[in-house]
């Protein structure tokens, strides 16, 4: 009876001994699941207000600060052609060539004409001046001496006709060479090898791309904050994050009756040929000065199109979307988001999450 007793009191024990061990990884597991809160390390800046630039966000449009559509000037063959689309030329660069071979022999023959017209006005002119002593020395009439020196008048003319004929057959040559009348850019062309061509054919679109124009229409109640030199910041989709500058240069002389507003031009440089004529953009117009909160930039944190700062409320950070004014040296201005005397975060760390606490 003893050994199944025994038996008994080791199962048990085995038993009760699984149970507890059981029981005692089941605490551990569950303090594993439940981490401490982290907190996290900031600092902050206080958000102060202080007059800034009260700026008029408009649309517009960039041009070329000069446009040509250029035409032949002359009538012809295309034979050559030298440039293509999007190709910069500086003045005097020749575009195209049109055969010029009849207005070259056109020319040839008026300068041979000039020739001829300046001997006859030579001869003209010594029997003029021969006829000047026979009137004195009473060997011809009077009669006889106007004649000749009407002759000698009509030969003067002769020779100028022939000399205007030759200058215009020489512009003649010269306007079958098509060239650049300034510095740009080949906006599209219009003419190839084999076309023919008449004075009013358009050849080229020729433009300047550098400087630019940006356009602008302001609204009447603005009008009185536009003036020349007045500079104005703009941006395009088509050169994403990067912002451009511009000077009032140019001011229309009226209000405009249907739409209540005045057209305006800035201009703007654009050496590195980033910006191209005809591309929309987004301005800003110093309009005066308007009391906003002001950050540090180093507060912003950008999320793809929004910016947001981190505000400090109880120990916890409060991640705020916020609408951006004018930037002031090191500070930018809030135009909604927060409020004077917050508490915002410079320079947040990545670990840093809306809710968290800080230390």
């Amino acid at each position: 009876m003893t050994r199944p007793v025994t038996f008994v009191v080791r199962a048990l024990s085995l038993a009760l001994g699984l149970s507890a061990g059981a029981c005692s990884h089941g605490s551990a597991a569950d303090t594993a699941v439940m981490p401490a809160t982290a907190k996290v390390h900031v600092q902050t800046a206080l958000v102060a207000e202080q007059a800034v630039p009260n700026l008029l966000r408009l649309t517009g449009v960039l041009s070329s600060n000069e446009r040509t559509d250029l035409a032949a000037n002359a009538a012809g063959r295309v034979v050559k052609t030298f440039v293509e689309r999007g190709d910069h030329v500086v003045a005097g660069t020749v575009l195209a060539q049109l055969d010029a071979r009849s207005a070259a022999h056109s020319r040839v023959e008026a300068e041979a004409n000039v020739a001829g017209a300046t001997e006859q006005l030579k001869n003209a002119t010594a029997d003029c001046a021969r006829y000047v002593g026979l009137l004195a020395k009473g060997a011809i009439t009077q009669q006889e001496y106007d004649r000749q020196t009407t002759s000698c008048h009509t030969q003067a003319a002769s020779e100028g006709a022939a000399r205007a004929r030759a200058a215009e057959a020489m512009q003649t040559v010269a306007d079958s060479t098509i060239r650049a009348p300034f510095t740009g850019v080949v906006a599209e062309r219009f003419v190839h090898v084999g076309d023919y061509v008449h004075a009013d054919t358009r050849v080229v679109t020729l433009l300047v791309d550098d400087p630019l124009r940006l356009e602008l229409t302001v609204p009447e109640a603005n009008v009185g904050s536009v003036h020349p030199g007045l500079a104005v910041s703009f941006e395009t989709i088509s050169v994403p994050g990067r912002v451009f500058t511009a000077t009032v240069r140019y001011i229309g002389g009226e209000i405009r009756a249907a739409t209540r507003d005045l057209v305006v031009e800035a201009v703007t440089d654009n050496k590195d040929h980033v910006l191209l004529p005809g591309m929309f953009v987004t301005a800003e117009l110093p309009v005066g000065e308007v009391t906003s909160a002001v950050v540090p930039a180093t507060a912003l944190v950008r999320h793809k199109a929004d910016q947001s700062v981190f505000a400090v409320v109880d120990g916890h950070l409060e991640e705020r979307v916020v609408q951006l004014g004018p930037k002031v040296g090191e500070l930018v201005a809030i135009a909604d988001g927060v409020k004077k005397g917050e508490q915002v975060v410079v320079s947040p760390p990545p670990a840093a999450a809306d809710g968290q606490q800080v230390e």
